[in-house]
């Protein structure tokens, strides 16, 4: 069994003398890409799976903090409900919020009690009775972290509308859903009811809702396809430095390898500065130093690896730069539209 789990271990991660030599040598900016294409590739693991590792590490990281977040941790991702109970024996919510689906069902639950009132005999809905079910709703709404608004104005003010998605396609991509109904029907019902026969509208409004009631799964699956994005932004901006630097004639494979190199050197050292604010061995700056420390960094590589004059490697800098924000920024929108559509 030793030996089993032990050839598990090297074959799945390699994390043996290569990968150790390699991580600290990924700080120096454009070094291990210049040791692998001098042939010594057997020193240093495959790029890819160097990457494939970082990159679990990082997710692996990321995720448990979002697990704590949800768990109660300091977190302010989902804001969730936590109840105690008082000294009375009252059960309150001890947290400073709640999630917009469940506070939308406590809206739509007090706003129920308002019309059963309304409902009542106009004898019984007396000065005393109207005082006691005033201080009912405020307790309910102290409980769950609503506005505690005074009675008259919540008898003839019904809750709010949702927007789901943004106003394309012809006017066609929002819909305006009710709360009441929101909280009350299925997905497919509210689909049915408000006669949404185009796909985007039924789309959105069917994810919107999913996303509604479990925001973390939306966040877990936009997490997880942080790898293949930054695969596709390097494979992007690899063109950009082919490009840049056409007169090399370099090969692509060229570019890209020292694009993975670069990202996996970034992430690497993202992952072990937020490690370190996580076993409060710094403070939070030393994480956004380790943020924004690539942003030098890729401009010193591209003066090692191209080995080209400190100005001209600086307009390149500045126009891969710009390039890079672009594709981001494409990537990131393309990425968040297609997870919201099928996670």
């Amino acid at each position: 069994m030793k030996s089993l789990f032990s050839r598990l271990w090297n074959n799945t991660f390699h994390l043996e003398g290569k990968f150790i030599r390699t991580a600290w040598q990924l700080f120096i900016p454009g070094k291990v890409t210049q040791e692998f294409f001098k042939g010594k590739q057997d020193r240093y693991p495959h790029p890819i799976r160097l990457f494939a590792i970082v990159m679990f590490l990082f997710l692996f990281m990321v995720n448990a903090m979002l697990k704590d977040v949800e768990n109660g941790g300091d977190g302010e991702f989902f804001n969730y409900q936590k109840s105690v109970e008082t000294e009375t024996g009252d059960t309150i919510v001890a947290d400073e919020s709640v999630s917009d689906y469940e506070r939308m069902k406590f809206e739509a639950a007090r706003y129920d009690m308002i019309q059963d009132y309304k409902k009542l005999p106009e004898n019984q809905r007396t000065a005393e009775a109207t005082r006691a079910l005033d201080t009912l709703i405020r307790s309910f709404a102290h409980r769950h972290k609503m506005s505690a608004e005074p009675l008259d104005s919540l008898l003839d003010n019904p809750p709010d509308t949702v927007g789901m998605g943004i106003n394309l396609f012809g006017g066609k991509g929002k819909t305006e859903i009710a709360v009441m109904d929101l909280v009350r029907y299925e997905p497919e019902e509210i689909i049915r009811r408000y006669k949404l026969d185009n796909w985007v509208q039924r789309t959105l409004v069917r994810q919107g809702i999913k996303s509604y009631k479990t925001p973390e799964a939306f966040i877990h699956a936009a997490v997880g396809s942080l790898t293949w994005a930054i695969l596709a932004l390097v494979a992007i901006m690899s063109f950009v430095l082919g490009l840049l630097y056409i007169r090399q004639s370099r090969y692509y494979v060229e570019h890209f390898i020292y694009l993975l190199h670069f990202h996996t050197g970034a992430m690497l050292l993202l992952l072990i500065a937020t490690i370190g604010e996580q076993l409060n061995l710094w403070g939070d700056e030393m994480v956004g130093f380790a943020a924004f420390l690539p942003f030098p960094g890729m401009y010193i590589g591209m003066l090692r690896y191209y080995n080209q004059g400190w100005f001209k490697t600086l307009i390149k800098f500045w126009l891969y730069s710009f390039c890079y924000l672009i594709a981001f920024v494409l990537l990131f929108v393309l990425g968040m539209i297609v997870v919201f559509a099928f996670y």
